[in-house]
C-alpha cells in the first residue's frame, strides 16, 4: 500500500527527530521572493582542458558554437562544472587545478560565462573534485577528526574561490559539493559551517549536488535554497525493461521526491541526470560506458529513457529543473566519449529535449528563484 505525501512527511518528522537533526520548526521554506520562477531547462557544459586538442575549452570559439547550439535547442541553462583534485581517498590535501593551471581556468570560466549571457542563458557553477587514483569521492574518507577537519579546511579553500568567482561573474546559481556521501550524513556540522562561509562571498542560490542514493540522508537541506540530486536512480529492473517500465519507476521516484519536499519545503533540482545512448542502460546508469562491457549503441532507448523521465516529473510544481549530463565545450570533438555515452547531441534524445525544453518553460507555481 502506498502512503499519501503527508503521511510520508510526518514519519520522516518522526524519523528525523529520532536521529536527533534540527527541530523540524526550524525549517521553513525558501520566501518566493526572486522574480524568476521559470523552470531551469539546462545543460551540463562539460570542460575539455587537454591542450593537446588545441583551444577548445571553456570560453573558445569552440565553446561559443557549443554555447549557441545549447541554446537553440531551447535550453534557458547551462552549468559549468571546474575540476580540483586529490590523490587518493585518504588525502586531506585538494589542488584547485586539473588540467590546467587554475588561474587559466578562472578565465576561461569567465570567457564562457559571457558567452551563455550573449545567449541568453542562465548560469550555474558546480565544482568537482576528481579522486585522482580513480576511485568515487562519495567514499573519500581521510581518517579521524583531526584528519576530517584538514580536508574540510583544504576543500572549504577550493570551494569558496569558485564561490568567490561566481560572485564576481554573477553565476545565478551555486553547488557547495557534489557526491559527497561519506560525510554529508555523518559531519553535518562541518557542512554547516562550510555553507555560511559560502554564503559569505557568494550571494545567490546555493544548492548541493547529492548522489541519487544519498539524498534522503543529507540532514542540512534547510540551510540551502534547494535539494540537488546527481539523478541517476535505475530505472529498469531487468534486460529489456523498455519506455513502460522507466515511465513507471521515473513515477516512484518523483513520488519520493515530493516526500521529501513536504518535509524539508525545498525545491528539487536535478543537478544532474542522464542516461547513455545503449541497449537497457538504464539498469545502471551512473556506470561510466568506458567501464562497462559489451555495451550495444542504442539511441533510441536513451530518447525513451529521457521521454519517461520528463512525462514522470517535469511537470510537478515542486520541481525546479534539470541539467542533462552532458554536452562538451567543442561540440565537434569526439574523443572525450565513446558512442554509447552519456551526451544526447546529434542523437534522437536531443529531439525529445528541445520538445519538453521548449513545452515547459512555463512558470512554476511553487516560485523559488
Amino acid at each position: 500500500m502506498r502512503v499519501g505525501p503527508v503521511l510520508v512527511f510526518l514519519l520522516m518528522s518522526i524519523t528525523y527527530t529520532a536521529w536527533g537533526f534540527e527541530a523540524l520548526d526550524a525549517i521553513a521554506p525558501v520566501p518566493p521572493d526572486r522574480p524568476n520562477s521559470h523552470r531551469i531547462n539546462g545543460i551540463t557544459l562539460a570542460p575539455i582542458e587537454d591542450g593537446r586538442l588545441g583551444d577548445v575549452g571553456y570560453g573558445s570559439a569552440s565553446c561559443a558554437i557549443a554555447v549557441a547550439q545549447i541554446a537553440e535547442i531551447g535550453a534557458t541553462w547551462i552549468s559549468i562544472t571546474p575540476f580540483g583534485r586529490m590523490d587518493d581517498l585518504e588525502s586531506t590535501d585538494i589542488l584547485h587545478d586539473f588540467e590546467i593551471p587554475v588561474e587559466k581556468n578562472e578565465e576561461m570560466i569567465r570567457s564562457a560565462v559571457a558567452q551563455a549571457r550573449l545567449e541568453g542563458l542562465k548560469v550555474a557553477i558546480i565544482p568537482h573534485i576528481y579522486v585522482m587514483s580513480g576511485d568515487w569521492r562519495g567514499e573519500i574518507d581521510p581518517g579521524d577528526d583531526r584528519a576530517w577537519d584538514a580536508w574540510f579546511e583544504s576543500y572549504t579553500g577550493f570551494i569558496t574561490r569558485f564561490a568567490a568567482l561566481g560572485e564576481e561573474v554573477g553565476a545565478d546559481l551555486f553547488s557547495v559539493g557534489v557526491e559527497f556521501k561519506s560525510s554529508t550524513n555523518f559531519r553535518p556540522h562541518k557542512w554547516r559551517v562550510l555553507i555560511e562561509k559560502v554564503r559569505e562571498v557568494y550571494h545567490g542560490p546555493l544548492t548541493y549536488s547529492a548522489n541519487w542514493d544519498e539524498v534522503d540522508q543529507v540532514p542540512f537541506w534547510d540551510a540551502l535554497d534547494m535539494i540537488g540530486i546527481n539523478a541517476f536512480w535505475p530505472l529498469a529492473t531487468k534486460p529489456q525493461d523498455g519506455y513502460t517500465v522507466m515511465r513507471e519507476r521515473a513515477r516512484q521516484v518523483a513520488l519520493d521526491l515530493e516526500a521529501l519536499f513536504y518535509f524539508w519545503g525545498r525545491p528539487v533540482l536535478f543537478t544532474e541526470v542522464g542516461v547513455k545512448s545503449a541497449s537497457d542502460s538504464a539498469l545502471a546508469p551512473w556506470e561510466w560506458p568506458e567501464n562497462c562491457s559489451r555495451l550495444v549503441y542504442d539511441e533510441e532507448y536513451q530518447a525513451d529513457a529521457y521521454q519517461a523521465i520528463f512525462e514522470a516529473i517535469v511537470n510537478e510544481p515542486w520541481f525546479k529543473g534539470m541539467f542533462i549530463w552532458k554536452y562538451y565545450s567543442d561540440p565537434y570533438d569526439e574523443t572525450q566519449e565513446v558512442i554509447t555515452g552519456f551526451s544526447p547531441k546529434n542523437k534522437l534524445a536531443e529531439d525529445v529535449l528541445a520538445m519538453w525544453f521548449k513545452e515547459i518553460d512555463t512558470p512554476n507555481t511553487l516560485s523559488y528563484m
